[in-house]
């Protein structure tokens, strides 16, 4: 039993602080999946500032309702960060005023969609039937605890991936997305540099097919579906690393495999290396099957075929 529970209005103060860090703490993991370099404690006075364009230190404690200092205390973290800029009071020139930098303009376009989520997650746990007060706190302290706000707005982002078809504006993403991969991993074969710098040549006209995951309107992952004249291969799958921990390359895989059945072809290949012990396993469990490796692949740093029977 949560002793704080037992301690009824005598632990309100602590149990409040309880489910603050906890909250803190979900955020922190959000940001963190997303690379949005950001603390959840500095939200209140960034988005005040970007509310009112530009405003006082004096100003935002008011509107707050916080202390001064601790206000002043924030604006510095956010001047570390550079996110925001310090300029001088158009009436008075000796009054200082707060306004958002060109880095902070950036990152809180990052940040809307995200807290906009975050919101609606926190709530489905919050909007409850009248109770006390204490009963209110009890039902949102079990419901953080099953079903973490950290989880909510992780699994509604993994739901928010549009799979979408190539497109002539898309091509850059295929050559970086996969070009970052290679390098990270191996290096560009003169096979990779081939077909990455002409997909359409390469891919696209010799029948194959090339898919794109976007995440908010942008780029996230990318795959492509090979005509090799015996058999479709699986190929040329990137997932950004700002967008990794999305399961966005599973969601590729499956999009290819169910396309594949639309198509319906009785089996798709590719090609690995052991080393990738992670794709290596998301392969098994969509069900390819090790195959025989000919001697003369077409990619030099493969040393495993697989292929997936789809009848």
């Amino acid at each position: 039993m949560d002793k704080f529970i037992q301690f009824k209005e005598l632990a309100l103060a602590s149990r409040l602080k309880r489910l603050s860090d906890s909250f803190m703490k979900d955020a922190k993991k959000i940001y963190k999946i997303l690379y949005i370099d950001f603390e959840p404690s500095l939200m209140p006075v960034f988005k005040t500032i970007n509310d009112e364009k530009e405003i006082s230190i004096g100003e935002i404690a008011k509107v707050l309702d916080i202390s001064q200092p601790a206000v002043t205390q924030f604006v510095k973290q956010l001047q570390k960060k550079g996110l925001i800029t310090i300029i001088s009071n158009t009436s008075d020139k000796r009054k200082k005023n707060i306004t958002l930098s060109k880095k902070g303009l950036v990152i809180i376009e990052k940040l809307h969609p995200i807290w906009s989520i975050i919101q609606k997650k926190v709530q489905e746990i919050t909007i409850q039937k009248p109770a006390s007060f204490l009963e209110q706190l009890s039902n949102i302290e079990r419901q953080q605890k099953e079903y973490s706000i950290f989880n909510r707005v992780l699994d509604h982002l993994k739901t928010n991936v549009e799979i979408v078809p190539f497109e002539e504006k898309y091509a850059y993403h295929f050559y970086n997305l996969n070009a970052e991969w290679l390098n990270k991993y191996f290096y560009i074969e003169p096979y990779d540099k081939k077909v990455l710098s002409n997909p359409k040549k390469h891919i696209l006209d010799s029948g194959g097919f090339i898919f794109f995951a976007k995440f908010n309107g942008e780029i996230a992952g990318v795959v492509s579906i090979i005509n090799q004249k015996n058999f479709f291969e699986l190929s040329k799958m990137a997932v950004s690393p700002k967008y990794q921990g999305l399961k966005i390359g599973r969601k590729l895989m499956n999009y290819c495999i169910n396309f594949a059945k639309e198509q319906k072809w009785e089996r798709i290949t590719l090609y690995s290396h052991r080393n990738l012990v992670a794709a290596i396993s998301l392969y098994k469990k969509v069900g390819f099957e090790e195959i025989k490796l000919e001697e003369n692949s077409h990619y030099e740093r493969s040393d495993i075929k697989m292929l997936l029977k789809l009848n």
